[in-house]
């Protein structure tokens, strides 16, 4: 009865993750957005001529030109990112003593965070993702290492991403699911879903078919590729993880340290002198994995911060359905006439009209030949009409019209030639600041939503440290002299006698206890650093120019420059004076 129940529950988990996975890849906001998203990102690349339109021009003999107006500005708004990189900082609410230790800790460890999973980098290829795709993806989760765990921070392709269609915040707080797809081979899918190996082998059999039961209409995957869950050509099944929410029973307990809890774990309940203050339903994270009509794994989400792995950066959603656009979609068409302005002016300067009389020359062919060359001889019969007309005139409106479509990419994209230091139309220097300065304002709205990606990383981060690095540690970040900042966590708190202290609930005390006070998250509008000595650097190089005498070993011992063992050791030596008389 048990397992007839427990089979009952997977199908309708089955049921309703796929519902939603394959209603969302063939909702008209995704597959809009998906076509249209390619598109940008041809745009972006240099392909700009569609294989029809190459061969039409081929034939008529006309080049098909590219003149990329697009990437330098895209690259040049991105750059903005990575020159003005914040950091994720935590403050503490209470302002106690030990809030604001562990609150300095935390800082340190997502910047130690940051270094270990190159998050700088993930973050820029992010945000250049929503700019030219107009969505990208942040994937943030934690995985066992060589060293132990560690929290990483990724850029998540936003193809093999689907999302809530009926979503409408930028950051999908509200929506129902975020699904992703993986290919894997079968040896793969073992390693992860043991106990399901055998059923995945069906899906190659013929009562499947090479799509799997699903109809042919729902087929397509995320990328709109015309296949099912199993590719027999590359022998790999298609995984779909389906991220969702259900109301879930959560205990709101309070500890004997006076710090209320919010838990789905029930065995909480039990520690020593909690109580239980309400028990409410709220939603909760699950996690699912399905290929075809095989559920693979359902499960609560692993990590206690109760949100989605998957954190979107979404630079402009459309209001009518939902639908995200980012910078590249409105300089299309203008980017396209330009080149086929120039193709066609290209055309006309290398060709030329004859008018001739019908024996005006001996061989009409040479005469083709003859009158598109720049130095070209034609011999005529005498007293017959034969006129060359040159295509000047046309070719100058065509470049004229081209010029004006090289203005209005500016216009629509918002980053004009002044911000990049092309030369323009601009002569005076108030009309280049006016037309740089309206660059910056008009990247401040991506910037915005930026800021709020980094928050939710932020909010992740510290959630995951505080679940994960329970252990002692010591996390030491040092340079060539071994200087640098060093780490403590969960250190033991001791009595006299050495023995260690327990609190009220009968938990060991740790120093700093990251699992107590409350924080906020604040992204700093500051330069970012890649390294903690770095930012040591910088921030003593703030005390020298605020006046405050900082010891010249201190300031060379924060450095980066190659020999400061030399330099210290001078420093250090005694000065002696050779006194005569």
């Amino acid at each position: 009865m048990a397992r007839q129940n427990e089979a009952l529950n997977d199908k309708g988990t089955l049921g309703r993750v796929k519902g939603w996975f394959e209603a969302a890849v063939n909702s008209k906001a995704y597959t809009s957005w998906r076509a249209e998203a390619k598109t940008s990102w041809d745009f972006y690349d240099g392909t700009q001529w569609t294989g029809e339109e190459v061969q039409r021009l081929t034939e008529n003999g006309q080049p098909a030109i590219v003149i990329n107006k697009i990437a330098p500005k895209i690259d040049n708004l991105a750059g903005s990112e990575v020159a003005g990189r914040t950091r994720i900082v935590y403050r503490s609410r209470s302002g106690m003593a030990d809030e604001e230790v562990a609150a300095r800790v935390l800082t340190d460890l997502a910047l130690y965070v940051a270094e270990r999973s190159e998050q700088a980098l993930e973050i820029s290829n992010v945000f250049r993702a929503g700019l030219v795709g107009r969505i990208g993806w942040l994937d943030i989760g934690v995985e066992d290492t060589a060293e132990g765990v560690e929290v990483f921070a990724r850029a998540e392709d936003e193809f093999s991403v689907v999302w809530d269609p009926l979503s409408r915040r930028s950051d999908v707080s509200d929506a129902r699911f975020v699904a992703r797809e993986r290919w894997l081979s079968l040896e793969e899918a073992k390693a992860l879903f043991a106990e399901k190996a055998g059923a995945l082998k069906s899906l190659q059999s013929d009562v499947h078919g090479p799509r799997g039961s699903v109809p042919y209409a729902l087929a397509y995957g995320a990328r709109g590729d015309e296949v099912g869950y199993y590719d027999p050509q590359r022998e790999v099944y298609r995984v779909v993880e389906v991220q969702y929410r259900e109301s879930a029973k959560q205990w709101r307990i309070r500890l004997p340290d006076g710090r209320l809890v919010a838990t789905f774990d029930k065995s909480r309940l039990r520690i020593k002198g909690a109580v239980v203050e309400e028990m409410v339903y709220v939603p909760r994270v699950r996690v699912a994995y399905f290929s075809g009509d095989i559920l693979l794994d359902d499960r609560a989400l692993a990590y206690e911060h109760n949100s989605f792995t998957l954190v979107p950066f979404v630079y402009k959603r459309q209001r009518a359905d939902g639908r995200p656009y980012g910078l590249v979609r409105a300089a299309i068409d203008p980017q396209r006439e330009l080149n086929k302005r120039r193709s066609k002016a290209m055309h006309l300067l290398n060709t030329a009209q004859v008018i001739a009389d019908v024996d005006a020359v001996d061989d009409p062919n040479v005469l083709v030949k003859e009158a598109a060359r720049p130095d070209g001889v034609i011999l005529k019969r005498a007293g017959k009409d034969l006129r060359i007309l040159r295509n000047t005139d046309m070719a100058v409106s065509q470049v004229q019209v081209m010029e004006q479509a090289g203005r209005d990419i500016q216009d629509v994209i918002g980053v004009f030639d002044e911000a990049i230091g092309k030369q323009s139309n601009a002569t005076s220097g108030v009309a280049i600041q006016q037309r740089q300065v309206a660059s910056s304002m008009n990247q401040m709205f991506a910037f915005d939503t930026l800021r709020l990606l980094k928050k939710n990383l932020g909010m992740q981060v510290m959630a995951l440290v505080r679940q994960f690095f329970t252990q002692e540690m010591v996390i030491q970040i040092t340079d060539n002299l071994g200087a640098g900042r060093v780490i403590k966590l969960n250190e033991p708190v001791r009595d006299a006698t050495g023995k260690q202290v327990k609190g009220a609930d009968g938990r060991p005390l740790v120093m700093p206890d990251l699992s107590a006070g409350q924080f906020d998250v604040v992204v700093e509008e500051v330069r970012d650093v890649a390294s903690a000595r770095e930012l040591e650097a910088s921030q003593l190089e703030m005390l020298v120019r605020a006046g405050i005498p900082v010891p010249p070993d201190v300031l060379v011992e924060a450095s980066g420059v190659a020999g400061k063992e030399r330099i210290l050791a001078a420093l250090q030596t005694p000065i002696t004076v050779n006194q005569k008389g």
